[in-house]
């Protein structure tokens, strides 16, 4: 599907993630071409997964989540060896705080992206639940003072 995509497909899919609440109409301007041309290249791409979902992207201070924070973990095979690196990601997936996982190439092993309310449910989270885990050998944490 990637190779099907013209220069027109790259530019509703540029404008559609700066705002996916654009109405197909809005787009069609946009982009030079007729609503129903538009509307079948966002659902042909839809169906082909290069369009997997649309989000909400709240403000997380009004929300209560004020700290995001990266977490690089270490990852440590447990003695039975039968809990792997993905069994953890897996894990960490599921905590309400954390929203990506990813394993990764390097020195650190898996990093997840979390967000808070304040440094003491930080310290809750990375101190008591996280470091408890079965494969967590160790962890760095990085605040994230600004996003642009």
């Amino acid at each position: 599907m990637l190779n099907d995509m013209d220069e027109k497909d790259k530019r509703i899919l540029a404008l559609l993630r700066k705002d996916a609440k654009q109405r197909v109409s809005q787009l069609a301007k946009k982009v030079g071409l007729p609503t129903t041309t538009v509307h079948n290249r966002i659902k042909r791409m839809e169906k082909g997964g290069i369009i997997r979902g649309y989000t909400v992207i709240p403000d997380y201070k009004k929300i209560g989540k004020a700290i995001t924070a990266y977490i690089l973990i270490t990852f440590e095979r447990t003695p039975d060896k039968k809990y792997s690196q993905k069994d953890l990601a897996k894990r960490l997936k599921s905590f309400d705080e954390v929203e990506e996982v990813d394993i990764v190439t390097g020195e650190t092993d898996i990093v997840i992206k979390v967000r808070v309310g304040d440094i003491d449910e930080l310290d809750n989270l990375i101190i008591n639940r996280l470091r408890s885990l079965p494969g967590v050998d160790k962890t760095r944490t990085m605040i994230v003072l600004s996003s642009i």
